[in-house]
């Protein structure tokens, strides 16, 4: 018996380091999608933007955000090809492409996210590169949907004239 208590005692701390180690990484990961607070200092990158414009309090936002949009920044194979960030239509204002604050509901109606998630990818210069995807259809496929908004993206800057994004795969 004596023996039971004390293995349920190094369970139950064994179970605490690994709960608190993993918050730490959370912690540190949160950073990893960056929220957007200027799209002007975005531009500057000379990358396709793709823009999840999210809620706080959406549970498919998060789903978006943990299994695709992190799990993408994270494997590196995206970092020359576009920029992975986060817009929260919970904030007020952003700067615009233009260097002008806008609110975030006028943005997003402009890239038409009426619905959160929604993901765009944009140019430089605030241009729509390719279709939004909206919701959180299936997950199943959410990925081809991500995968396919951001090669029309590079489609569509390479026949605008601008191959080095390409070639900087």
């Amino acid at each position: 018996m004596k023996n039971l208590f004390r293995a349920l005692i190094v369970f139950a701390a064994l179970l605490g380091v690994v709960t608190w180690a993993q918050s730490g990484s959370r912690d540190a990961e949160g950073e990893l999608l960056r929220e957007i607070t200027d799209l002007r200092e975005e531009a500057a990158h000379g990358l396709p933007i793709l823009v999840e414009f999210a809620l706080h309090a959406c549970p498919y936002c998060r789903v978006a955000e943990e299994e695709f949009l992190k799990p993408m920044i994270r494997s590196g194979a995206y970092e020359d090809r576009v920029l992975i960030r986060k817009l929260s239509m919970d904030r007020r204002t952003v700067i615009d492409f233009d260097g002008q604050e806008i609110r975030t509901h006028e943005l997003a109606a402009r890239y038409g996210a009426r619905m959160a998630p929604t993901v765009v990818v944009l140019s430089p210069e605030g241009e729509l590169l390719s279709r939004p995807v909206v919701g959180l259809k299936t997950v199943d496929f959410y990925g081809g949907y991500l995968d396919r908004a951001i090669d029309e993206a590079e489609q569509a800057m390479a026949e605008r004239g601008q191959p080095e994004v390409v070639a900087a795969r």
